[in-house]
């Protein structure tokens, strides 16, 4: 079906794209390191640049983590089912799963409107702005709700052909 490998080819590349991310939130935090406590010179932005690009990398990885089947799960049972049960057990609980993607679609957009409209900045010495980090929230829910349906959709034939 196009559209899962459609929703998987997005998935994996907003996840390698967010990843480089983490490199700068390393180099700032490496930065921060050597700057505090070589030269005794503490940088005001480093930290605070290493938490957003963490958030942001959270949002925008989220659907990347679906497609690697990398959230946390209770295997207790789980893997003892078998695939069409896992399948069954996966539709049931996908309710609650699009339930939240929806909530924090709807939330995240207009927490994101508002914080673009009002230009909205951390409001720390260094006072950034953060509607990047707050658009991230409904760019995120979005892309995690496209694997969701892909999955969902395997999940559904996987249970109704029981492979």
């Amino acid at each position: 079906m196009k559209f899962l490998s459609i929703a998987d080819a997005i998935s994996r590349r907003s996840g390698e794209a967010a990843s480089f991310l983490l490199i700068v939130a390393i180099i700032a935090i490496t930065y921060e390191v050597i700057a505090r406590y070589l030269f005794n010179a503490p940088t005001i932005w480093a930290n605070e640049l290493t938490v957003y690009l963490l958030g942001i990398l959270y949002m925008i990885g989220g659907a990347y983590t679906l497609y690697l089947k990398g959230h946390v799960s209770i295997d207790i049972l789980y893997v003892r089912f078998s695939p069409r049960t896992r399948a069954i057990s996966d539709l049931l609980t996908s309710l609650c799963f699009f339930l939240f993607c929806g909530v924090l679609l709807w939330q995240g957009i207009e927490y994101a409107s508002a914080s673009v409209i009002g230009g909205e900045t951390s409001g720390t010495p260094w006072n950034p702005p953060i509607y990047f980090l707050k658009i991230a929230i409904p760019l995120g829910a979005s892309l995690i709700l496209i694997q969701g349906v892909a999955k969902f959709a395997r999940d559904f034939s996987t249970a109704v052909k029981g492979r």
